[in-house]
């Protein structure tokens, strides 16, 4: 018996194969054609028998699509397209014709602006809320509370969209993203905004990892990067200051109607025994049991107190059971063990690590510097973020286009991250004399960089593995992104909070008043809280005072930034290999999604033609009603 013979196919009918025997002396572009008759009703004559044997005539080449078929592909040759991955899943992939794609995107955009749009007015603003409730030191845990949520929930989402399908879960994400919205807004005290700011976590984890693993879905690798610009575009839209209530609300509308998302087959009880609910459950508790302690340090506990050593020792312990019940246990695994064998998708994942602390602590810490140090308003320093938020977008677009037209992501990762950790090298230089010329030229810098890196990124992990995982691979590349981010926004806020104490106490100020300072910076400036009068009413000296010794602790904070980022360089430099963007399949399934579209397009106005004249044969019956009557 042959290799080819004796190797389980990559992707497999989860059914019995009973039936394959009476199947098998009929043709791909039957078998084909009985599936979409059987999942969206008859065909009609919407697709040629030519396009169903070219839908039919190959299987996926695995990752990078450069591996040799050899003689077990002449031995499958003509096997139709599998609609289920191997691990029993569907496929949920549906390349569009571009109008398709289109729709797609303008349906999506709604939900990529609430998952910015919310952080970014949070860091704005975050100043005046810990001011408005009095409890700056505390305010850390809205922004934490956030990012504990959303950060242990990424990778379950993920797997949630292969179980339950793509466009429900991202409605049923928007929902629980709304109705903490709507309690963040009533809430009456920090205790309150921190547990809602969490409820929203849990529905903002999903927004953009399902939006990137639709666009993985609807769009090829090598194609993907000309429509990123659009969500780009939309992340850069955030500033304008929206709403999330009514954006939730026109969000779900626009995704329910508008998104023409393959629905996933089977019963609600089928698809929850599919659910990995051990590591699920393990994976949430690892990472609050990390991130809580991370927090709690050097404000509610000392770090060395068992409140804090505990829960670290307990979060490593019960990452180390996740990894162990994923390997062994579960049959269908939110995060494949096997994934951070790939060298290239380990790089991305260490990467993104890395990135994500350096974008998480830029948004923080730039209107932060704005406000204490310049003196600006919230609004003000939202608009002093524009000039790096436009460049970031540009360049997302320019990078995609290139990825698109040359097939090769890793020249655009190597040259954004050396453009990033210079532009950051330099904003580490800024101080309470930098002109606002000096501040754009630095930002336009970093966001060039930046923007070179972000979806070439995405598109590397992607490519680097089998379809079955594209949904995995994104959704733990989020998860390491927000960990990252989570992580270092604490130690930055330790690094900064370090440096206040220690430039401030020789300088004979007593120990609340250093406290005051770390809660609420800005009351130097803004009598904004109920104690920050004492701030406010201090000196001019004082206040350059307390300036300079916050302008060291912000360059501190960047030159760690700068760091992480040149070590992204290197990883990048050393360890992403390159995959290729081109696969075997895709023009099979670029058919089949064409013909999918088209049978619903055919159902609707067959539904439409019923509908009429059944309203015809309505109106006739009812005239002769009338007729009858009057004789």
């Amino acid at each position: 018996m042959t290799e080819a013979a004796t190797r389980p196919p990559e992707c497999e009918q989860p059914e019995a194969s009973s039936d394959a025997g009476r199947q098998g002396d009929r043709g791909p572009a039957e078998a084909l054609r009985d599936e979409i008759e059987e999942r969206d009703g008859p065909a009609g004559d919407a697709a040629s028998d030519k396009a169903a044997i070219e839908a039919a005539a190959d299987m996926s080449a695995g990752p990078g699509g450069t591996e040799a078929a050899g003689k077990g592909e002449e031995d499958n040759e003509g096997e139709q397209l599998a609609t289920h991955h191997k691990n029993g899943l569907q496929d949920q992939t549906s390349y569009m014709p571009v109008k398709q794609i289109l729709v797609v995107f303008a349906s999506m955009q709604l939900a990529v602006l609430l998952a910015f749009l919310d952080q970014t007015i949070v860091s704005v603003a975050l100043p005046y809320i810990s001011a408005y409730f009095n409890a700056g030191r505390s305010s850390a845990f809205v922004t934490a509370a956030y990012l504990l949520t959303s950060s242990a929930m990424q990778p379950v989402w993920g797997r949630l969209s292969d179980i339950f399908g793509r466009k429900y879960t991202l409605m049923l994400c928007v929902l629980i993203f709304a109705i903490g919205s709507l309690a963040c807004a009533l809430a009456r005290t920090m205790v309150q905004l921190i547990v809602f700011r969490g409820m929203q976590g849990v529905g903002g984890a999903g927004l953009l990892t399902l939006i990137l693993i639709i666009i993985s879905d609807t769009v090829s690798l090598k194609e993907r990067g000309k429509y990123q610009g659009v969500t780009e575009i939309t992340i850069m839209l955030r500033v304008s200051g929206s709403s999330d209530l009514p954006c939730c609300a026109a969000a779900i509308a626009v995704i329910a109607y508008f998104l023409p998302l393959k629905a996933v087959k089977g019963s609600a009880k089928e698809k929850l025994k599919k659910i990995d609910y051990g590591g699920a459950m393990l994976t949430v508790a690892a990472t609050v049991l990390l991130i809580l302690p991370l927090n709690w340090g050097g404000t509610s506990f000392a770090w060395v107190s068992g409140h804090v050593l505990g829960c670290l020792i307990a979060s490593f312990f019960a990452f180390a059971v996740f990894f162990l019940w994923e390997w062994k246990v579960a049959s269908i695994p939110i995060v494949p063990p096997f994934i951070f064998k790939n060298q290239t998708v380990a790089a991305i994942f260490a990467s993104t690590f890395l990135s994500g602390s350096t974008i998480l602590c830029q948004l923080y810490y730039l209107p932060q510097y704005f406000q204490v140090v310049r003196g600006d308003s919230p609004t003000r320093s939202g608009v002093l973020l524009i000039p790096q938020l436009v460049t970031t977008t540009v360049f997302v677009f320019l990078s995609g286009q290139l990825v698109s037209r040359t097939g090769e992501y890793k020249p655009s990762i190597v040259v954004g991250y050396a453009i990033w950790a210079v532009g950051l090298g330099l904003l580490s230089t800024l101080d309470q004399h930098s002109s606002t010329a000096r501040i754009v030229g630095y930002q336009l810098l970093s966001g060039a960089g930046q923007g070179q890196t972000l979806q070439t990124s995405m598109v590397a992990a992607q490519a680097a593995v089998e379809r079955s995982e594209m949904s995995v691979v994104t959704s733990v590349r989020n998860f390491m992104r927000s960990l990252g981010g989570t992580v270092f926004l604490v130690v930055a806020a330790t690094i900064l909070n370090n440096n206040l104490s220690s430039k401030l106490t020789p300088l004979g100020y007593s120990h609340s008043t250093i406290s005051a300072i770390v809660d609420d910076p800005v009351g130097i400036w803004h009598s904004s809280s109920r104690d920050a009068g004492a701030l406010y009413n201090l000196s001019s000296e004082q206040k350059a005072q307390i300036v300079e010794a916050y302008v060291v602790g912000f360059n501190t904070v960047f030159h760690v930034l700068t760091g992480l980022i040149g070590a992204n360089f290197l990883i990048a430099l050393l360890l992403i290999k390159r995959h290729s963007l081109q696969r075997k399949d895709e023009e099979a399934l670029k058919q089949r999604g064409k013909e999918w579209i088209e049978h619903r397009k055919e159902k609707k106005r067959r539904a439409g033609g019923r509908n009429l004249d059944e309203a015809e044969k309505g109106q006739a019956e009812l005239a002769e009603k009338k007729e009858e009557e009057r004789e």
